[in-house]
């Protein structure tokens, strides 16, 4: 019975019907007044002249359901009004009026999240994590020097767009249409290697006068769902030291490089973050890291000058999603305490409150494939995890395709459960927002034991 979700708490839509109501109550009371009692007695005279030979229980009985009908005239010919309109406005929505109405203002009640992170695996998490909040940052790394974003870099000076176009289109309100759009890649001609979002972020750069307000502005065209931010707008360069003494510069060197990782750096160090992102750290009611590549991903956010400072001070819970399996020249047999511990020594302190891992077993066909690329499951050192001062969160978040990676509504789950539980301990959780958490949860695992009885 989709009529009835006009009455779910939050909506910001039964006030204005009690409103409209209680107007046309008084507007009819006044007039009658006005009217020495002759504007609604002539109806009541012929109702009562109708109704003079029942008792009084039943004549009781009409008099309610003739305001039960009333009332109901009135809310269908407001919701009407409304529809009427929106059909204008948006008709390709206009079928599902409340559904997007109910979606619309309960994201806006969700939890404040800061995400930082990069590659696939930030824009994989983005997607679950918008279908329960609106209030997400997204902190996305720009040092990315190949392909398309590195020509780019190298043409016009801008910070690279690759992952901030993965995370707009991650966070877009019609995802699967700009999907197919901006990661359209030219084959042929000048524009050949070169992705169509990347230009559209180039030239809206050029246009608008910097990449912040490019960013800004596609953000407004695709309804993003939050806001994706470049951790710095300083065109930096990320830098290795081998454990052989040797320098890398570069993200594409580092990551063809065969020597393992001692430590990564930023040139020039004193790279700055935007305000908004310091400001959405503090704010925040959960900070999330990952998942995604260790030493080119997630470090190079942390390495911008404040990030680090911020999240140490900030009493939100710091999350980090460790990756499912290891990764070729960055994370050769590291087990998650090595993750962990990579990160704490970047940030030259432990920020890090809670880790979470898989504990789903992948399917050997998968296992065979990444072996062959010498990527192995990432082992899990509770103990170790523990004496640096971290909490393990454990979930099986496998998403059985393919590819080895995380389930991005299992994942999300785990995430907003641990988000709410800490609300609920540290101020509580208001009951209109627990309400809406858990439909909201509900819905989402029958979609995925839906999805799950399909493939099946």
């Amino acid at each position: 019975m989709k009529w009835a979700m006009w009455l779910y708490p939050g909506l910001k839509i039964k006030r204005w019907m009690a409103l409209s109501f209680l107007g046309i109550f008084l507007a009819g009371a006044s007039a009658s007044l006005l009217l020495e009692g002759q504007f609604f007695g002539y109806l009541e005279s012929l109702i009562l002249q109708l109704t003079k030979q029942l008792e009084p229980a039943a004549l009781t009985l009409v008099g309610i359901i003739l305001f039960a009908c009333g009332l109901l005239l009135h809310i269908l010919g407001f919701i009407r009004m409304v529809r009427s309109i929106y059909q204008v406005v948006a008709p390709e929505k206009e079928r599902k009026l409340v559904e997007v109405l109910y979606r619309r203002r309960s994201l806006e009640r969700g939890a404040k999240i800061v995400v930082i992170g990069g590659g696939t695996g930030l824009s994989v998490l983005l997607r679950g994590l918008k279908e329960y909040t609106s209030n997400i940052t997204a902190i996305v790394t720009v040092s990315d020097d190949g392909g398309s974003s590195g020509r780019l870099r190298d043409d016009l000076g801008i910070v690279a767009p690759g992952d901030i176009r993965n995370c707009l289109v991650a966070l877009a309100d019609t995802e699967s249409e700009m999907d197919q759009v901006l990661n359209y890649r030219f084959a042929q001609g000048e524009l050949s290697g070169h992705n169509l979002g990347n230009l559209l972020l180039a030239g809206a750069a050029q246009s608008a006068g910097s990449f912040e307000k490019a960013v800004a502005l596609i953000s407004k065209v695709l309804a993003v769902r939050g806001q994706v931010l470049p951790s710095t707008l300083s065109n930096v360069t990320l830098c290795a030291l081998l454990r052989n003494g040797q320098y890398i510069r570069g993200e594409t060197a580092i990551t063809a490089v065969d020597g393992a990782i001692r430590s990564v750096f930023l040139d020039p160090e004193d790279c700055q973050p935007l305000p908004q992102t310091v400001t959405a750290i503090q704010e925040a009611d959960a900070i999330i890291i990952g998942p995604g590549s260790l030493y080119t991903s997630l470090l190079p956010n942390l390495l911008v000058q404040g990030i680090a400072e911020s999240l140490a001070v900030t009493k939100a819970p710091k999350i980090y999603v460790c990756n499912v399996m290891t990764q070729p020249g960055e994370t050769d047999g590291y087990k998650a305490s090595q993750h962990l511990q990579a990160i704490n020594s970047h940030c030259r302190r432990n920020i890090i409150d809670y880790m979470i891992v898989n504990t789903e077993k992948i399917p050997q066909q998968l296992l065979r494939k990444y072996e062959k690329q010498g990527q192995k499951p990432v082992a899990v050192d509770y103990k170790n995890l523990e004496k640096q001062g971290c909490q393990v969160i454990r979930a099986k978040l496998i998403n059985q395709e393919d590819l080895v990676r995380h389930n991005p509504l299992r994942l999300s789950e785990t995430i907003i459960d641990l988000v709410m539980e800490e609300k609920e301990q540290q101020k509580g959780v208001n009951l209109i927002d627990l309400l809406l958490f858990k439909r909201k949860r509900s819905r989402s695992l029958a979609d995925q034991n839906l999805f799950n009885r399909f493939k099946g």
